[in-house]
């Protein structure tokens, strides 16, 4: 039992490390300006924040930088992994109402950024320099390594539809956030977000789309959890009476 722990322990604690190292590198990055996109060879990119220019160079840009970065879904989803599994991390056995919900927020907002860059913004917008490591890691290492210690180490009896409808706090949040600064200062994380080109309704079809997408695949891990916690509630049982 005490390999079974330290084992689970160690898992979250990797889920932990590649979602900071991810935002860290990120981070790095732009507080240095260590990648500069240039418009010859990406006239469209997946962001207006990447055109050359937009920024002062060196660390004078450096707090536009770093806010633009933070307007990114992928951030926020790396950001929300990395405090969740930290604290499994610090103690693998905790168990608070706002935990929970926070716990499914992560994995959903997690597997959102991991299928929407893969499918949408990766083949058409891939990153150049530095970023192509970071965006490896928050793109594809992060979400595969959340999805993959959920499946077996869990925590388990987590879903309820309270704790689904709560998951769905932040996501909304970002989108309100998104639509209010962009309208501020003219500018988008992502190009489906942009409502002048595309208009409020488009926008707001697609975004309600994805949520509906998150839910259905958080109501099909809900169904995972509970036939794990049946099968180890049998399986306990078959060795309490043998």
């Amino acid at each position: 039992m005490a390999k079974i722990h330290e084992h689970r322990r160690a898992a979250f604690g990797i889920n932990a490390l590649s979602a900071w190292l991810g935002f860290g590198m990120s981070l790095v990055i732009e507080i240095f300006g260590l990648v500069k996109i240039d418009p010859s060879t990406n006239k469209t990119p997946a962001s207006e924040f990447g055109y050359v220019g937009h920024y002062a160079d060196g660390l004078a840009g450096a707090p536009a930088r770093v806010i633009d970065l933070l307007s990114y879904f992928t951030i926020w989803s790396q950001i929300v992994v990395g405090i969740v599994m930290t604290m499994l991390w610090l103690k693998p056995n905790r168990d608070e109402p706002w935990l929970r919900w926070l716990r499914l927020s992560s994995i959903m907002m997690i597997i959102v950024t991991g299928v929407v860059y893969n499918l949408l913004l990766g083949p058409n917008f891939p990153p150049v320099g530095l970023n192509k490591i970071s965006s490896a890691i928050e793109h594809t290492i992060t979400p595969i390594i959340t999805v993959v210690v959920f499946f077996i180490w869990g925590p388990r009896s987590w879903f309820s539809p309270k704790n689904i409808m709560k998951a769905l706090l932040i996501p909304i949040a970002y989108v309100i956030y998104t639509l209010i600064r962009g309208a501020i200062v003219g500018l988008y994380p992502y190009g489906f977000f942009d409502v002048v080109t595309n208009g409020y309704v488009s926008v707001l079809v697609f975004v309600g789309g994805i949520l509906v997408a998150a839910i259905v695949v958080k109501l099909m891990l809900w169904a995972y959890d509970e036939t794990h916690v049946r099968k180890f509630t049998r399986d306990r049982s078959s060795n309490e009476l043998i």
